[in-house]
């Protein structure tokens, strides 16, 4: 078996590519659905291009591989997931029953995407067994699904109880048992990475006791990724969010053209504000 460390879950499906092989399906692990289109990534600072891309990793995977994608995501992560999209939408149009919303969304995913939910906490990776054997396939792990790993990841879940999250001994056993082709880990610290007491440490420790080769691809160091996702983040709740909401209309009936063309000026100025060059600028010359 072969583990592959990237620092974010973005540079995954690059990573993919240059394997050159063929799997007949990829699980990944995550407390997060990043299954964005990946077009207004565009928006965005070259520097910054990478980290923004985060949230369309998932579906950026399903394309470079051409193969199903299961993602195993705690049931409450989903939960949470249904409802940000629910609260994006008109009042009239929103689904009140939590139930409902999910199965929505987990339909979506499935029909558009070729992705497949499956909520694990509380169902167990196990299940998963019987699709896995005698195949090609790729897991993909993004730490952050894992409670022992909150600390140590970029984008950790805030107040998991327990029993929200994956124990880490429980993705060993996924691991020992199913014994995939190619593993890729994302999302934890450097810093994390490079201490040998930390909960990354043992789990690539178990990894290599298992046989594994363990390659270290594109790591990144922490200040950058923080700041990069800190400035990502505030561009999408104070920028994205608030012109959803004003051209919602127009985009539930299709027209997106008012919505972009207000983003993309509204991303002009506020990448200059925090100091970057923005895609749609020539960089100053030397």
């Amino acid at each position: 078996m072969r583990v592959i460390l990237d620092s974010v879950h973005s540079q995954v499906p690059e990573t993919i590519a240059k394997l050159d092989r063929r799997f007949d399906i990829v699980v990944s692990l995550d407390s997060h659905l990043d299954v964005s289109l990946g077009g207004d990534d565009l928006l965005y600072p070259r520097e910054l291009h990478v980290i923004a891309a985060r949230t369309g990793a998932h579906t950026k995977i399903a394309e470079v591989t051409h193969a199903p994608v299961i993602v195993a995501i705690p049931e409450e992560m989903m939960v949470a997931h249904a409802s940000d999209i629910e609260s994006k939408l008109p009042s009239d149009l929103r689904i009140p029953d939590s139930t409902e919303s999910v199965a929505s969304v987990v339909d979506f995913l499935y029909r558009e995407r070729g992705i497949s939910i499956f909520q694990s906490p509380p169902r167990s990776l196990l299940e998963l067994v019987p699709k896995l054997k005698d195949r090609p396939w790729l897991l993909d792990i993004d730490v952050d699904y894992m409670q022992e790993m909150q600390d140590e990841c970029y984008t950790r879940i805030v107040d998991a109880q327990p029993g929200v999250l994956q124990p880490i001994e429980r993705v060993i056993e996924f691991v020992r048992s199913t014994r995939p082709e190619v593993i890729t880990v994302s999302e934890a610290k450097l810093s994390a990475v490079r201490a040998e007491g930390s909960s990354i440490s043992k789990l690539l420790k178990s990894f290599r006791n298992m046989g594994c080769q363990v390659e270290e691809d594109s790591l990144l160091d922490d200040a950058s990724v923080i700041r990069g996702i800190s400035v990502c983040n505030e561009f999408y709740s104070t920028v994205s969010t608030v012109l959803m909401r004003k051209h919602v209309g127009e985009m539930m009936e299709g027209d997106f053209q008012g919505f972009k063309r207000d983003e993309k000026a509204a991303a002009r100025d506020f990448f200059a504000r925090k100091g970057y060059v923005s895609r749609f600028d020539k960089a100053p010359a030397k």
